[in-house]
């Protein structure tokens, strides 16, 4: 587990010493690990290695939301003994798509569990979870990965990737020979990422393991940040033509309706985050070539207080791309990039 040294010193700690607190709320943007946190904590919490464990239960939304009727099954399970040990630990994945009958149903288990059950709620945003379910739980909140940890990280995916897929390629033909299949079998997949690439990716990935995966999967390309950063130079050639030529926007309006609008809104503020940097630092995150010669002119071509009116109606725009909300996304999308061409 690489990152959240201080805050993994601290879980450990309090299950050293059998201190730990019986409920915890885990936040952070999609990609930084909380999934991942979760699991290890586990382990550590149930004393197993390298293994699973019945007593680890995971709870995932069913489609799109976390139902009373998965939550009812949780509260029946934490009142049952645990299988293998003294302990079990109960993972919420994206809590936040529970409704409000489901956390509701939860309150009373999460205040009183029986002794020995943990339980870790994992959510992109917590101002969906209610007052009563936040103050019955510890809130921890994972930030980025630094640099150094982001290389380590980026390094063992990509050991990892490389033996998990040799290890996929020797299995899956020798059942082949075996069954004397004519099946084919995929070839094996190497990631070879160089010195140089790995700075790349680091540098476009903000600090997010999910991010850094993306980009090396997808052959070194962040198309993300790439599509936040084209916007910002239609907008540029847009206001030079005072208004007229907004084709060179919204023919961006298709990439953004396909694209998740959260995702989209944290990228266009982190490139907006990145001009600004080049403009009152002059310096760049971005090591990617392209990208750096598009943050240097789009820092030339826009003042703070443009920037400023962006951020603005980004954040803005926040309340109306939350889960659960019953808003038509092409609506959304054209109201947004409308708004950023009359600034």
């Amino acid at each position: 587990m690489i990152g959240f040294d201080k805050l993994k010193e601290r879980f450990l700690k309090a299950i050293s010493s059998n201190t730990l607190s019986h409920a915890h709320i885990i936040v952070g943007p999609d990609g930084i690990g909380k999934s991942a946190f979760a699991e290890y904590l586990a382990r550590e919490i149930l004393g197993i290695k390298g293994r699973d464990s019945v007593d680890i239960v995971r709870v995932r939304p069913e489609k799109t939301t976390v139902t009373v009727g998965q939550i009812r099954e949780v509260v029946v399970e934490a009142s049952l003994k645990p299988y293998e040990g003294e302990r079990k630990v109960i993972i919420i994945y994206e809590a936040h798509r529970m409704g409000r009958e489901a956390q509701n149903a939860i309150l009373k288990t999460i205040e009183e569990p029986n002794p020995g059950v943990y339980f870790f709620l994992l959510t992109d945003n917590e101002m969906f979870l209610f007052e009563t379910v936040k103050s019955r739980c510890h809130m921890h909140r994972l930030l980025p990965l630094n640099e150094r940890d982001m290389k380590k990280y980026v390094e063992s995916f990509v050991h990892s990737y490389n033996k998990s897929e040799e290890d996929r390629f020797r299995e899956e033909s020798l059942k082949k020979e075996i069954e004397k299949s004519r099946k084919k079998v995929e070839p094996q997949r190497t990631l070879k990422v160089s010195k140089e690439s790995i700075d790349e990716v680091v540098s476009l990935s903000r600090g997010i393991p999910g991010i850094s995966e993306n980009i090396i999967l997808k052959g070194m390309r962040e198309d993300s940040l790439d599509l936040s950063v084209n916007i910002l130079k239609g907008l540029v050639e847009a206001r030079r033509s005072r208004g007229a030529d907004y084709f060179r926007v919204l023919k961006y309006l298709e990439a953004v309706s396909t694209s998740e609008l959260p995702d989209f809104i944290d990228d266009f503020a982190y490139a907006v985050d990145c001009i600004l940097k080049e403009k009152s630092l002059s310096e760049n995150p971005i090591k990617d070539k392209i990208l750096m010669e598009d943050i240097s002119f789009l820092a030339r071509e826009t003042t703070y207080s443009t920037l400023q009116r962006y951020l603005d109606i980004l954040y803005g725009m926040r309340g109306y791309v939350m889960p659960g909300l019953n808003i038509n996304k092409e609506t959304v999308v054209s109201g947004l990039m409308l708004r950023l061409l009359e600034v």
